[in-house]
């Protein structure tokens, strides 16, 4: 099993966090079809929730409750975590490695890995492009 959390900075205005948990609920419907993620799920850094490990820790619940469900062996493998950022200032450069640091010491089993953030994405300028 697959997991990937779309890791954003967080808002006090609700309409900006709904936009990133409709942006992972998309995500997770394409994924699905492809069968590239068993889930995805959006996690926020500061000024609203969920935060990195609530998410982290509802995804490892989920997948022992599916598993003990289902009799599966296919157990929670990878957590991969897309930071949701245009640009690398200290969430990116500082905050979040730290928070895959402490992930792993508490998880040892599970590989988390971290994708460059979405500024550095090959493609976001001739969308940009595309959409101007």
């Amino acid at each position: 099993m697959r997991a990937l959390i779309l890791l954003a900075h967080g808002s006090r205005r609700e309409e900006s966090a709904q936009e990133v948990v409709q942006m992972a609920q998309e995500l997770e419907v394409r994924a699905g079809k492809t069968g590239q993620f068993d889930t995805i799920k959006p996690a926020f850094m500061q000024f609203c929730g969920p935060n990195f490990y609530q998410v982290v820790d509802q995804i490892i619940q989920d997948d022992l409750k599916q598993r003990s469900e289902s009799e599966s062996e296919d157990n929670l493998k990878e957590i991969l975590v897309l930071p949701y950022f245009i640009s690398a200032g200290s969430h990116v450069a500082e905050d979040i490695p730290e928070l895959i640091k402490k992930a792993v010491e508490r998880y040892p089993d599970i590989s988390f890995k971290v994708t460059p953030h979405l500024g550095k994405f090959q493609g976001l300028t001739r969308l940009i492009l595309e959409e101007a």
